[in-house]
């Protein structure tokens, strides 16, 4: 079989996605954990938060314009970057646990952002369907699987695993090819692509407040894997099921997904186990309709590059806002926080709502 035939391609992709979604996944589960329990700050978990989520938009940016062989360099310098950060953290992350999460944080984005421009350009079909199933696995199964690794045996497994999934990323990996398009006149409307900011909202808080937060109140590890991965669940299943859903407006799409999300709200007054289940099982609901009707709505309206910026930047700056935002908001001002960060998306889908019917109920002739 062909190193570059269809099914080899189909199959390097499958495997590189799943190994390399497996290795950061991990790794970006336990970094605001091991935050906490060296007795960081809030405010310097987020600036882990920051590093993750900012380099996207800017990367996505400078792609706009790269050729080839950046993008190449974007799939492979990451994956040795990131397999050396996780061997040093398996010889000691006491003294230089911040440098190295940050310097991985870092590194992640190029990887996901040279993937997604290279997917139209692959050998094989449904590859956007097959990298987004093969990251997706891991997505719903890494937190728990090392939530559960954590407790039993410590961090040191989570490095050993994080280690071996990155070299089988980097030995499976598919060889990148790039097609050139011509550069869209057109940009999706920022107002249908807005709800993406709220859903990246609600993963930064997801991961960089929430966690370290039950951590503090004695949750057990393999608890705040459990709750993690619900997220990562419906998130993952979404993707597939929507599938299958009748095709609404664009609009519509956004207004359900904000206003899944503003349930987050609720951890304000309570935090109790089965209320954060039932909340990181709605807002996943709503991070999925977002990360996969509102990313085709940006796909139909513009070229790849553009598209990729759009959809990387909306989010990212919403992760920003989630994670360091938040967690700045929570250390000086208390939880009641979180009220206002989630009133927004409520605030938008009602907009969105209002705004489509005022303009329905306009007879023709009105001015």
């Amino acid at each position: 079989m062909s190193r570059n035939g269809l099914t080899g391609d189909s199959a390097r992709l499958i495997a590189s996605s799943f190994a390399f979604g497996t290795g950061w996944l991990g790794l970006s589960f336990t970094f605001p954990l091991i935050a906490e329990r060296l007795g960081f700050s809030y405010s310097f978990i987020g600036i882990i938060g920051l590093a993750s989520s900012l380099p996207f938009p800017v990367v996505a940016y400078i792609y706009r314009r790269a050729g080839s062989r950046l993008m190449r360099a974007g799939v492979s310098v990451p994956l040795a970057i990131l397999l050396a950060m996780s061997v040093a953290l398996l010889f000691g992350y006491r003294s230089y646990f911040l440098p190295i999460a940050i310097i991985a944080s870092f590194f992640q984005a190029p990887w996901w952002i040279s993937s997604e421009i290279a997917l139209g350009s692959l050998q094989g079909s449904r590859n956007a369907e097959k990298y987004s199933i093969a990251w997706g696995i891991p997505n719903a199964t890494s937190p728990a699987i090392m939530g559960v690794i954590i407790d039993l045996y410590g961090f040191k497994y989570v490095f050993l695993i994080a280690a071996a999934a990155f070299a089988i990323s980097m030995v499976t990996t598919p060889r990148m090819k790039y097609k050139e398009e011509t550069a869209s006149r057109e940009s999706p409307r920022l107002s249908y692509i807005f709800p993406l900011f709220y859903a990246g909202i609600f993963s930064g808080f997801l991961y960089f407040v929430v966690e370290p937060l039950l951590k503090a109140n004695g949750f057990p590890y393999y608890i705040i894997g459990g709750v993690t991965a619900t997220y990562g669940a419906v998130v993952a299943v979404g993707f597939v099921v929507l599938n299958f859903v009748p095709d609404l407006k664009i609009w519509q799409y956004g207004a359900i997904s904000s206003l899944l999300l503003f349930p987050a709200l609720f951890l304000a007054f309570k935090v109790t186990l089965p209320i954060l289940v039932a909340v990181s099982a709605i807002s996943g609901l709503g991070v999925s309709i977002s990360m996969s009707k509102i990313l085709a709505y940006i796909s139909n309206t513009s070229d790849t590059k553009t598209g990729v910026f759009y959809y990387e930047s909306t989010f990212g700056f919403g992760f920003i806002v989630g994670s360091l935002g938040e967690d700045v908001l929570y250390q000086y001002y208390g939880i009641w926080t979180i009220i206002p960060l989630f009133l927004m998306p409520l605030a938008y889908g009602t907009y969105l709502i209002l705004r489509e019917f005022s303009h329905t109920s306009r007879l023709p002739g009105d001015s």
